[in-house]
C-alpha cells in the first residue's frame, strides 16, 4: 500500500503533536493543564463571535467547561478574534479531566467531536490561524476501524482507501502503520485523517487536521 502523508504545513508544531501521539498511544493522555492559568471567569465561547478565544482566560474556560467553538466556515480565523497576539503561536489546550467538547463550524455543516488535544495551524507572523488539529483516541482495533468508517460518512475520506487500509492491518494483526489519508473534503473543508497505529499499543490515535479548501 503507498503510504500517503498528511500536509505538514497544516499542521501547528508538529513535532509535539507527534510526541503527544505516541504518548497517548501509550499510556492514555498526559498533558495536564497550566497551574499558573488565570481562572475561568467568562462563559468559554465568546458572547459576541460565538466561538472560543485562545486568550489565557479563554484557554481556562475551554479547559474548565470541557467545549470548544471555532468558525472556518469563511476560511482562516483571525487571531484578533481568538485574542491571540499577531507575534504569537495560537496555544495548544489540553484536557487531563475529561473530554472537551468541540465543535468546527464548516461551509456545509459541522465537526461535532470529544477530544482531550487541540492545536491550531499557523504561526508568529501570520494574522490568521490557519486550521484546527484534534485527536481521536480508539481502545480497539474495531473501534479505531469504526472511527475511520465514520469519517468516509461524516466528512467524505475515500472509502475504498480506509477500507484497503483496513484489510491490509488485518492481514497483520501483530503490524503497526502510519498513514494518512486524502482529505475528505464533503463539508467544504479539508479534513485529514492521519493515522498512529500499532497492534502492541493498548490505545491507538487518529490526529485530525481540519483547514479551508
Amino acid at each position: 500500500m503507498t503510504r500517503r502523508r498528511s500536509r505538514r504545513g497544516h499542521v501547528a508544531a508538529s513535532a509535539a503533536l507527534l510526541a503527544g501521539a505516541l504518548l497517548l498511544s501509550g499510556c492514555g493522555f498526559t498533558a495536564h493543564s497550566d497551574s499558573g492559568r488565570p481562572a475561568c471567569t467568562r462563559d468559554a465561547v465568546d458572547v459576541g463571535s460565538g466561538q472560543s478565544t485562545l486568550d489565557p482566560e479563554g484557554v481556562a474556560c475551554i479547559v474548565e467547561q470541557h467545549r470548544a467553538r471555532f468558525d472556518l466556515s469563511a476560511g482562516p480565523i483571525g487571531k484578533a478574534a481568538l485574542g491571540v497576539p499577531l507575534d504569537e503561536f495560537a496555544p495548544e489546550v489540553a484536557s487531563d479531566d475529561g473530554s472537551i467538547d468541540l465543535e468546527i463550524v464548516a461551509p456545509a455543516g459541522s465537526i461535532r467531536v470529544s477530544t482531550g488535544h487541540i492545536a491550531f495551524a499557523g504561526d508568529d507572523v501570520e494574522a490568521v490561524v490557519r486550521g484546527v488539529t484534534y485527536f481521536l483516541v480508539a481502545d480497539s482495533p474495531e473501534e479505531f476501524f469504526g472511527l475511520l468508517r465514520a469519517g468516509v460518512d461524516d466528512y467524505g475520506l475515500d472509502a475504498d482507501a480506509v477500507e484497503r487500509w483496513i484489510d491490509d492491518v488485518q492481514d497483520d494483526p501483530d503490524g503497526a502503520s502510519d498513514f494518512a489519508f486524502a482529505p475528505g473534503t464533503a463539508l467544504g473543508l479539508n479534513v485529514s485523517y492521519d493515522l498512529r497505529y500499532d497492534a502492541a499499543k493498548a490505545k491507538q490515535v487518529v490526529i485530525v487536521e481540519v483547514y479551508p479548501l
